[in-house]
């Protein structure tokens, strides 16, 4: 049997939040962010392909910030002739905050997302708002806390949805380990509330320079929905390892 496999990754892991720009956080007025592409080719017996696609961007001053981030995850597999589509993830959102004062802010933001392979969503859409506040803000540590409430509308793929308001609790922070190293972290809580389930999202990422902007990266993307169509998993997760860059 011959079986090869090809693994190419361009760009820093940014997880499918806001999280991933966060990182990048300087006052300056000016953008920056990161972008990756990664994948897995295999091919004898079975075969199969994989592909990932992250990109986060964000802009900061002293009185506020806005994020954008987007994440594609893509999967097939041919057994016996037979093609499956594995993953068909895609989820696009944005955020902005605004300084209340030096430990408050506030913020509002939208994400689309679309992963009827994987979570058995056709389409989930969401708007929310609320406020945080910094609980650490140092040069190698911060640590926030937020809460507000949303809408969210979705649609799965066996027909039902579920829509309506709910509120959100969370916290996110991010480390600097060291001169080369860093780790962010983001765990957000949706209560149950009406015809929407429990939802609860983490993203994790880790992020070491090799050269330059370079980087060698790992991340763990998390999603548990108490919701979900039959026959499917409530907890999804996905884990990403590759080298980026960063702008």
């Amino acid at each position: 049997m011959f079986r090869t496999a090809l693994t190419v990754a361009a760009a820093a892991v940014a997880l499918a939040t806001p999280l991933a720009a966060r990182s990048q956080d300087k006052p300056d007025g000016q953008w920056h962010g990161n972008a990756s592409l990664g994948g897995t080719l295999s091919s004898g017996n079975n075969d199969s392909l994989t592909l990932s696609l992250n990109a986060s961007t964000s802009r900061a001053t002293t009185e506020d910030k806005i994020s954008l981030y987007g994440v594609g995850n893509y999967g097939r597999s041919k057994v016996s002739g037979v093609k499956t589509t594995t993953a068909d993830l895609l989820r696009l959102g944005g955020r902005y905050d605004f300084n209340l004062s030096q430990d408050w802010f506030s913020f509002g933001a939208a994400e689309g997302e679309t992963d009827k392979a994987g979570a058995g969503v056709r389409d989930r859409y969401s708007l929310n708002g609320g406020v945080g506040y910094h609980v650490l803000h140092s040069d190698r540590h911060t640590v926030d806390l937020f809460a507000g409430a949303g809408y969210t509308d979705t649609h799965f793929t066996d027909g039902t949805s579920d829509k309506g308001a709910q509120a959100l609790l969370g916290e996110e922070s991010k480390h600097k380990l060291s001169d080369t190293t860093t780790l962010n972290q983001r765990l957000t809580y949706y209560p149950k509330s009406g015809d929407l389930g429990t939802r609860v999202n983490f993203d994790a990422g880790l992020a070491t320079q090799i050269s330059g902007s370079w980087t060698l990266n790992a991340g763990l993307s998390s999603r548990y929905n108490s919701e979900v169509p039959a026959g499917l998993k409530k907890t999804e997760n996905l884990l990403t390892v590759g080298f980026g860059y960063k702008f």
